[in-house]
Formats: C-alpha cells, sequence, structure tokens
C-alpha cells in the first residue's frame, strides 16, 4: 500500500483524532472477571462465592473492568475478544475471561458494560494481556451516506489481521490490588482513533490496537447490566441477573446484584412501573427473562443502582424482531428509519445497510424510555427521533427490509443533539444543528414535522425547550450537546424536548495530531515532568483541536503547543507501541513524561490524542487523558 494511498479517512483525522479519547469509538468497559475456578460467582456488593469455586474458596477477591463507547467514524466494529489474563508481580498468570465475547463496540455510546463478574486469587497484579480475534471481524466505516462502507482490516504490512496480543503494563504507582472481601476495579480503553487507519480506496482499515488501563477511570458514565433474571429481593429492593452482556445469550458470565429505588422506571412486557410496583411484577415473571439495566457504579464500593429497567418481551422477543435507529422521514403510518441496527429472532444481530421501511398503526405500542408516567402513542414518532421497534421483518426481492410493528411496540430512545446555539431564552435553545447522534441532518427529511408547512423543523433554526436545565452558560455561538426526545409528529415548534445538557464543549477539548505514516524522531521540542512541547514547524505535522464546536489547525496557533497535566479529575496518560503492541499506563505526569523520553529513542512518534481543556490564548492544552503512539 502507498503512501499517497493510505489517508487517514481524512474528514478524518481531525474529526476522529479530535474526538480522541472522549469521542474515540471505544473507551472504558467496566468488567467483572472470573478466573479461580469455571463456576465461581459473587455478587456485586457483599456475599460470598457460591459453591463449586475452588482455588477461591479462599483467599480470592472480586477484580471489576469495564468497557465503553462513543460515537465515531465507524457504523459497526465488531471484533471477538477472545482471553483477557493478569499478570501478578510475582508472576503467576490468571485468565479472567470464561468465554469468548463478540463485541461491537460501537454499541455503546457514554455507557460502561459489565462483561463480567466472579473471584480471583488475591494479590497485586501489574500488568494485563488482552487477545483480540479479527479474523472474522465486521467493520463499517461511515461514509457520510448512511450506507457505509465495509473495509478490511489489515496489519502494518498490509496482510489480513488475525489475532492481535495486546499487552498492557499497569501504572506502577497503582497497580491492581485484589483482595478478600473487596472489590478492585480495572478499566480498559481502546482508542479506535489512535488504532486505526482507513484507506477508503482500498477498503482496508490499518488496525494497531491500544488499549489504555487504570485502576481508577479518568471520566464517569452510566453503566449497563445485561442478564438474565436469577431471583428478586423485593423487600430489600434489590433483584440479581445472570450475566449476559452484549448479545450473549447462551452463557453466564457471573451474578449481579441490580439495586433499586422508589424512583427506579420499569419497563416489563411493554407495561410500566415505577420502584416497589417493578420489583413485584418482576418477580411474577418466569423462565429466567432477559433484563438490561441502566444505572450507576458507586465508587466505593462498586455497587449498581439501576435508573431504569428493562424486562422481559422489552428486551427481546424470539418471536419478533428489533429494530433500532433514527426516524429519517414519515409519510402516514410509514416511516423510514436509517443508521438502523436488526436483532433477528433467530439471533442474528448486524448493522443494516441503507434504509429500513417501518409501519406502525393504532395497535402498535409505544412506549418512552424513562418513562415513569403518562401515555405515548404512534404521534410521538417524529423526524429524528431514535427508536426501537419490535415487530416482524420482511424482504423484497432487491433485499430492502420493512418491519412490520403494526401489531408490535415502539420505545422512544433518548436521541441527542449537536449543534451551535443560535438564540438563547429563558427554557429555551435555538440551535443550527450538526447532527442528530452522529448522523447529518441533511439525511433527515423534516416534512410534516410542524402543525403546519410552514412550522416544518428547520435544520437551520432547531427550536427546543428546556425546562428546568441551566443554560444560562449557553451564549450564542456556543457549540453543545443536548440529550432528550422529539416534539411529536405535526406539533412543532418547539422541535425537541431536552432532558439533560451533556456538557458545554466549550470548556472540553480534544486533540488529535498525527506526524504521518513514518511519523516524527524529534516532534517535541521539550519534554518534562511539568509539560510537553510540540514542535508545530514539523513538515510531517497535521491535525488540530475540536473546541467548542470549532475545528482549529494547530498551524494556525501562533502562541504554540503545549500539553501539561491537568489539575483535578481522574488523569490517564499512556505510551503505546505499534510494533509491540505494548502499552504502557500512568496516572502520574511526571512518571509519563520520564518513560516518554527513553521511549523515543530509536523509535518515532506516530500519533497523540488527548482529552481536555484547551487555552486558546495561552497555547496550553490541559490534558485528562492522553496516548502517544510509537512506532516501535
Amino acid at each position: 500500500m502507498s503512501p499517497a494511498n493510505r489517508v487517514d479517512h481524512d474528514r478524518p483525522f481531525l474529526a476522529q483524532a479530535c474526538n480522541g479519547l472522549r469521542q474515540a469509538a471505544l473507551a472504558m468497559l467496566a468488567v467483572l472477571v472470573t478466573a479461580c475456578g469455571a463456576d465461581g460467582l459473587v455478587a456485586v456488593n457483599g456475599g460470598g462465592p457460591s459453591p463449586g469455586t475452588g482455588a477461591c474458596d479462599s483467599g480470592c477477591g472480586s477484580a471489576m473492568i469495564t468497557f465503553t463507547d462513543a460515537a465515531g467514524d465507524f457504523l459497526d466494529y465488531t471484533v471477538d475478544v477472545t482471553s483477557l489474563r493478569l499478570k501478578k508481580a510475582n508472576g503467576t498468570v490468571v485468565q479472567t475471561l470464561p468465554v469468548t465475547s463478540r463485541i461491537d463496540f460501537t454499541q455503546l455510546v457514554d455507557l460502561n458494560e459489565v462483561l463480567s463478574i466472579g473471584q480471583i486469587p488475591s494479590g497485586d497484579y501489574v500488568s494485563a494481556t488482552v487477545n483480540v480475534d479479527f479474523t472474522h471481524a465486521t467493520i463499517v466505516v461511515d461514509d457520510g451516506t448512511g450506507t457505509g462502507v465495509d473495509v478490511t482490516p489489515v496489519d502494518a504490512s498490509g496482510a489480513p489481521l488475525t489475532q492481535v496480543t495486546l499487552d498492557v503494563q499497569l501504572d506502577n504507582r497503582n497497580r491492581l490490588v485484589v483482595s478478600p472481601g473487596h472489590i478492585a476495579h480495572l478499566s480498559f480503553d481502546m482508542n479506535l482513533a489512535a488504532s486505526n487507519t482507513v484507506d477508503m480506496t482500498a477498503h482496508t482499515v490499518t488496525v494497531s490496537p491500544f488499549v489504555v488501563a487504570s485502576v481508577v477511570p479518568p471520566d464517569s458514565r452510566a453503566t449497563r447490566v445485561r442478564g438474565r433474571l436469577a431471583s428478586v429481593d423485593a423487600s430489600g429492593g434489590s433483584y440479581t441477573v445472570d450475566l449476559r452482556p452484549f448479545h450473549e445469550r447462551r452463557h453466564s458470565l457471573g451474578q449481579v446484584v441490580v439495586h433499586t429505588t422508589s424512583t427506579t422506571s420499569f419497563e416489563i412486557d411493554g407495561a410500566i412501573f415505577a420502584g416497589a410496583a417493578g420489583l413485584t411484577q418482576l418477580a411474577t415473571l418466569s423462565n429466567q427473562p432477559m433484563t438490561i439495566a441502566f444505572g450507576a457504579l458507586d465508587t466505593a464500593d462498586h455497587s449498581f443502582t439501576a435508573r431504569r429497567v428493562l424486562a422481559g418481551t422489552s428486551v427481546e422477543d424470539q418471536r419478533r424482531d428489533i429494530l433500532s435507529g433514527n426516524v429519517l422521514s414519515r409519510t402516514g403510518n410509514t416511516l423510514l428509519v436509517g443508521g438502523a441496527r436488526l436483532d433477528m429472532g433467530d439471533d442474528d444481530e448486524a448493522f443494516e445497510r441503507g434504509q429500513v421501511t417501518l409501519m406502525v398503526g393504532t395497535s402498535t405500542r409505544v412506549t418512552r424510555a424513562g418513562q415513569g408516567s403518562g401515555s405515548f402513542s404512534i404521534a410521538d414518532l417524529s423526524v429524528g427521533q431514535r427508536i426501537q421497534a419490535f415487530g416482524d421483518l420482511v424482504r423484497d426481492s432487491s433485499g430492502h427490509g420493512t418491519l412490520d410493528a403494526t401489531a408490535g411496540l415502539v420505545r422512544l430512545d433518548y436521541t441527542r443533539l449537536f449543534g451551535t446555539v443560535t438564540n438563547q431564552a429563558s427554557g429555551a435553545v435555538t440551535l443550527a444543528l450538526t447532527s442528530i447522534d452522529g448522523r447529518s441532518p441533511a439525511r433527515f427529511n423534516f416534512a410534516g414535522t410542524g402543525s403546519s408547512s410552514t412550522q416544518d423543523s428547520e435544520p437551520a433554526s432547531y427550536e427546543v425547550t428546556t425546562g428546568a436545565l441551566d443554560t444560562t452558560g449557553l451564549t450564542a455561538g456556543m457549540y453543545t450537546r443536548l440529550s432528550g426526545f422529539v416534539t411529536p409528529f405535526g406539533a412543532a415548534p418547539p422541535d425537541f424536548r431536552a432532558e439533560t445538557l451533556l456538557d458545554f464543549s466549550a470548556t472540553r477539548a480534544g486533540l488529535g495530531i498525527s506526524w504521518g505514516v513514518s511519523g516524527a524522531t524529534a516532534p517535541f521540542s521539550a519534554v518534562s515532568a511539568t509539560g510537553i512541547t510540540v514542535d508545530l514547524a514539523a513538515s510531517s505535522l497535521r491535525g488540530g483541536i475540536e473546541l467548542g464546536g470549532r475545528l482549529i489547525d494547530l498551524r494556525s496557533l501562533t502562541t504554540g503547543l503545549a500539553l501539561v497535566p491537568a489539575t483535578q479529575g481522574n488523569l490517564a496518560f499512556a505510551i503505546a507501541h505499534r510494533g509491540s503492541h505494548a502499552i504502557d499506563n500512568f496516572s502520574a505526569f511526571g512518571d509519563f513524561a520520564t518513560r516518554l523520553s527513553s521511549a523515543m529513542t530509536g523509535s518515532a512518534v506516530l500519533r497523540l490524542v488527548a482529552d481536555g481543556q484547551f487555552d486558546s490564548a495561552g497555547g496550553v492544552f490541559s490534558a485528562r487523558q492522553l496516548l502517544v503512539v510509537l512506532s516501535d
């Protein structure tokens, strides 16, 4: 593959790398690993190992590890994680993943997924080895049309990629310490922006996967627990599941206790409940129905409390197919859905290229994520809304799919808006939309969304009600992200009802730098315990900073560019070695800088991605997360 044809997906690298550790397709997954005995299980907040734990009958503890995914330039990135091993300081190696997990990392957006939970021997763990198999990988790149382009994973030499072993060295200051009666935590971040170089001409992606690991995750995200119902403790306000992460259906990967509160919302077989009533209804279910809980892990004891719960046929139904995506247009009771995934009743699940037709009717049940009260109907299915629809799929001779949900269920999911503020008033904001769930507004047909044709939604002036949200910091020209639900079809304006202000992006910045295929041997004019100064005059340098919706070309910076550690929050710094697939992790910037200085001897720097804050006046980037990729 010639350098001329090897491109970094150039709408590309700036957007891809500037999303960096924050918007790269894959980040921190929280897993609870099993090792000491094939069937050893333990509840997340207490309890002891169940019978049959073998070596874990004494001297063992639990280790929690997590996986997350954020929106990126991949529509599908499905690979097999075949094993995860932890190594003690004394050289003992513990296998912690009992079965191969097939994971599409694009399906976790701003979520942690509990992968497994169990007991492992007590001790001081200093490194991890992750085996990833790309032999049967499915990777689809977003080409801007929504259909996507299939790309073949290859290694640095252009050969088809098969199995890759990743060696992860943990931070010497913060090793994974496992002890009886306690839950240790280890998070992984495999950065897709730094790990992948897409060639749209050859339809290949050169993969050098890198995993950043830390016992303290650098940010906090919602957690998802998926599994079959094992038991309900109504008096204790909790229930227990046998874990089935992602789309696993056959193997239990441990047990997790899910705590609930009086405000936890339940959707069970399409019916809505709240608090204790939800647990009571859950207890009536038989045959171990599938459940999914969304909530938070306590940072102290790692117990899990659910904010909302789905169960029974609201999760899956072997008699029906499931369609997920955003409504692109609506004519009567016929909707076109894009960015779609189909989960078939025969266990087949994949990204759907093109659009899928959705048919609804007066008998279609409609629910809403987090619904505690009220009722919804097909009138709430409007353009832009993210949905999950349960029904029967048929395909015509050309392969186009139509899901008939006229007697099925459609759930309104949280929809994310990205855009620039054009006007702000009390309880309302107007945006110039950049995207809806990462998709260009140009892909949506807003005809019929307004109370009259002149009131149809306009992406350039998209009207959002913000209710009690504090939007005083939003001013004209500022880039922001909002989460909520689209106004019912034919009822705009307003066009959208926001429930969450995800962040003021002007206070968060992403940095992405590439020094080309060969890299640079002297990309920094200074490296010290206090910071790194980037040589912006290097001829091979290209990249930018994403700040408040703007993309700042590094070569336009007149103040230079200095990288310094952030002064607050959980920090993570890493050095990845492309040749050996080894990764060194640090929590202290001084340790990171010392290792980087020595590691650069005889090696070229290929890429750098970071997440943090940028002072444009001083040219200083304060990094919470920072990854440097070397060629060795």
